[in-house]
């Protein structure tokens, strides 16, 4: 009577052909909880190498390979961009002007509010001409929101595709017929509405400003409290050592905190 096959045999197999021949015969052995010497006679006897050669290869780009090497699209693209709220934006890239504004930011509290205070004053003295144009605006034309075009594969023989993909150097390798534009679509909006979406933003900002009003209220208070602890500071000191710093040209004690006052104590 035969031996019976050892199922652990096949699973063993599979293992290794599923690993695409990365795992050894102790990871195997260890997975099937079987001596490595069985599995190293099984792999030689059944030719797992040549049953891995001939294995099925899975559908689209194998491992490794270089198919897309050269073509997509160039670094620092915007060819998915559309009102660019979320794109990316690179320092380099950006004009000296904007250069400028960006390095002369501070990490002073107070002059930091009061720039993004007059930013939104500005901000809104603008919303509020536009609103008026509009108010003011009897000619009843429609102004044009948004330009939808759905576009389809032109006949053979036509242009190149403008939306084709690019090659290393990043230049257009233009492939395939042209777009053409089959159906466009136009949303427009009266003037009213126009208002009526410039109103919303006006609010909103228009709340901001409160609301950093209420930021530079606060910041002032608490660099007056932080002034006068450090008035009661500085005359606690002078309490203490029996010494007082008094003001030539007014009489009083100078109860004003400076750094110098710390170098000295003992």
């Amino acid at each position: 009577m035969a031996r019976q096959k050892d199922e652990n045999r096949e699973k063993a197999k599979q293992l290794f052909l599923d690993s695409d021949g990365l795992m050894k015969n102790t990871e195997i052995a260890e997975a099937l909880g079987i001596d490595s010497a069985k599995v190293r006679k099984w792999k030689c006897v059944d030719k797992w190498n040549d049953a891995l050669e001939n294995k099925p290869k899975k559908r689209g780009g194998q491992k490794g390979n270089k198919n897309a090497k050269g073509h997509g699209a160039p670094v620092r693209n915007k060819n998915a961009e559309t009102h660019g709220a979320y794109s990316k934006v690179y320092f380099d890239e950006l004009s000296e002007d904007e250069k400028a504004l960006i390095e002369s930011v501070t990490l002073d509290t107070g002059e930091n509010t009061l720039r993004e205070l007059q930013s939104l004053i500005a901000k809104e003295k603008d919303l509020e001409k536009r609103i008026k144009e509009l108010n003011t605006d009897t000619t009843g034309n429609l102004y044009t929101d948004k330009v939808v075009e759905m576009r389809t594969p032109g006949k053979e023989g036509e242009d190149a595709d403008p939306y084709g993909a690019y090659n290393e150097d990043g230049k257009d390798a233009p492939q395939g017929p042209a777009l053409s534009v089959a159906m466009e679509t136009t949303i427009k909006s009266s003037a009213f509405e126009r208002a009526m979406k410039l109103e919303d933003q006006l609010n909103k900002v228009h709340g901001r400003i409160i609301k950093l009003l209420d930021t530079i209220k606060s910041y002032e208070l608490e660099q007056r409290r932080i002034t006068l602890e450090e008035k009661r500071y500085a005359l606690m000191k002078q309490k203490i050592s029996g010494e007082y710093d008094v003001d030539p040209d007014t009489g009083e004690i100078d109860d004003s905190y400076t750094e110098d006052s710390e170098d000295g104590e003992v």
